[in-house]
């Protein structure tokens, strides 16, 4: 068809000439030109010379089958739908053929915001669409959409099967159940809204009546929160006694003043052979008696009292041993006390004198600050041999981070492939306020249309609903304007609307007047 795009002002129009084999339908011409008919483009006809034309304004909208690209709602499916048979029922009582209406999703233009649909009126005879299927037409769309499944999807199996259930399409029919279907997306809608202020004021008028319906209800409810005086009060329910163990009595501490190295440790000694066998909670269960049981009740008393004070115990036990995972059994009379104690322990003799600071691996004061050592030389480890530590490796720097993996080789050759090429990462960036927007999409819709576009722009009144998309072909770059109403421009040229115009790095582009520049990388 011989349809090109005209851009006059602020309007977008889809141009038809004339052919002079071309056979006009007169009565349909006229229809279209001088009603406001609903489902159908607003039509004008214009004539220069010899030159015939029929201009169809189809500002701010954009095609069926871009508008039915990618994930589709609910919405968008029964707007395009219903302005279809809307345009079908029009037709017919404005006494216009049906067969001059273009069903063809390239020629049908939808509202990206509301999704009002409109068709286009093509009253000439050659170019008639001749025995048109509905019905199929709509299954075809149907079975080629991609719907959207956060929402539910019953009403696509609802128009299927009216659609291979009816043996003759009826366009009345099919316009009913998709009113009926919008009608239930609204009320649904409604409803949601609705539910939790119904629901909460059914709950208030079902506690009301059980919490004040009497005078009976009140009073049992104050007997149930606090007991009458007048009525006998049950005895208290003494809980159920268990066959506990008696616990150790907890070790007491008492300090004597006196002279330096006189303070002394009393601790309870636990009654008990010390060469006695341990008596295990299976030995207890599987021999048991009296005597077994007080023996195991010792025992237990016994490490739990070590348990809670390790220092006091070892002082009136030296001869305990503890064990450490993975070492053997180290007695506990020859663990260091700690400071806090040493006030308490008896001056040592002048055999036995604890090692100096100097020569303890652990310092005593965590005041002071500790050696440092040499690069050059090991840090001294008392638990690792000194043989062994003389032959580990010295390393200065102990800050970095070393890469596994990322042996270097010398005299390697590094061969230069894809991996070294310059990366594409197109881009746009907006002037305004050097917001950096990536072009992540085959067709990117940028518009202030939020539902519909890929970039919203919700600050400029200029920008049209669904003002232009961006394609990416390969490694190439365009950018289409879609019938916008303030118009697209590369590099201060207004383009044409729905051709595409190639895009350079670091190309300037402007949605009306809002201003871009586009990168490759």
């Amino acid at each position: 068809m011989n349809f090109t795009y005209e851009n006059q002002g602020t309007n977008t129009y889809l141009v038809y000439q004339i052919a002079g084999s071309d056979k006009i339908d007169t009565m349909s011409l006229g229809m279209i030109t001088n009603n406001k008919i609903a489902g159908i483009v607003p039509t004008v006809f214009t004539q220069l010379d010899a030159d015939k034309f029929i201009k169809y304004n189809v500002t701010s909208r954009i095609t069926a089958k871009e508008f039915l690209t990618g994930i589709v709602n609910k919405k968008r499916l029964l707007g395009v739908f219903s302005g279809i048979t809307r345009a079908i029922l029009s037709a017919e009582e404005y006494m216009i053929d049906v067969s001059n209406l273009l069903i063809d999703l390239d020629y049908i233009y939808t509202d990206v915001s509301s999704c009002e649909t409109t068709l286009i009126c093509l009253p000439v005879i050659s170019k008639n669409n001749e025995n048109v299927d509905f019905g199929m037409m709509f299954k075809k769309i149907l079975f080629s959409t991609q719907f959207d499944q956060t929402e539910n999807c019953d009403y696509v199996a609802k128009l299927i099967n009216y659609l291979n259930s009816t043996p003759v399409f009826s366009i009345t029919d099919f316009d009913r159940l998709l009113t009926e279907t919008m009608n239930d997306e609204i009320l649904q809608s409604q409803t949601e809204s609705y539910v939790p202020a119904q629901a909460a004021a059914q709950m208030n008028e079902t506690v009301q009546p059980q919490e004040f319906s009497t005078q009976e209800t009140r009073m049992s409810q104050q007997s149930a929160m606090q007991p009458h005086p007048m009525q006998p009060q049950p005895l208290p329910q003494q809980p159920m006694q268990h066959n506990v163990l008696p616990q150790p009595v907890k070790p007491q501490m008492s300090a004597q003043a006196g002279t330096e190295g006189s303070g002394q440790i009393s601790v309870p000694p636990v009654q008990g052979d010390p060469n006695e066998k341990e008596m295990s909670l299976f030995g207890l269960l599987t021999h048991y008696s009296k005597e077994n049981k007080e023996i195991y009740n010792r025992q237990k008393a016994q490490k739990k009292a070590a348990k809670e004070n390790p220092v006091d115990s070892n002082i009136n036990m030296p001869n305990q041993e503890f064990a450490i995972p993975g070492q053997a059994p180290q007695s506990m009379s020859k663990s260091v006390p700690s400071q806090q104690n040493q006030q308490f322990m008896p001056k040592p003799a002048p055999s036995q004198q604890m090692p100096k600071a100097s020569q303890m691996s652990v310092q005593s004061n965590p005041t002071q600050p500790k050696p440092v050592f040499p690069k050059s030389a090991p840090v001294a480890n008392p638990s690792v041999p000194q043989n062994i530590l003389q032959q580990m490796p010295v390393t200065g720097n102990f800050g970095e981070t070393t890469v596994l993996g990322a042996a270097v080789a010398s005299g390697e050759t590094t061969v230069l492939g894809a991996a070294q090429a310059q990366i594409v990462s197109p881009y746009l960036l907006r002037l305004k306020n050097n917001e950096r927007i990536q072009l992540s999409k085959p067709v990117f819709r940028i518009g202030k249309e939020r539902s519909y576009v890929d970039y919203f722009i919700s600050d400029n009144t200029a920008v049209s609903r669904s003002h232009a998309n961006i394609l990416i072909k390969g490694t190439e770059f365009y950018i289409v304007d879609t019938n916008s109403t303030n118009h697209t421009y590369v590099n201060g040229n207004m383009l044409q609307s729905n051709v595409e115009t190639k895009l350079e790095h670091g190309s300037k582009v402007r949605l009306a007047n809002e201003e871009f520049e586009f990168f490759m990388y």
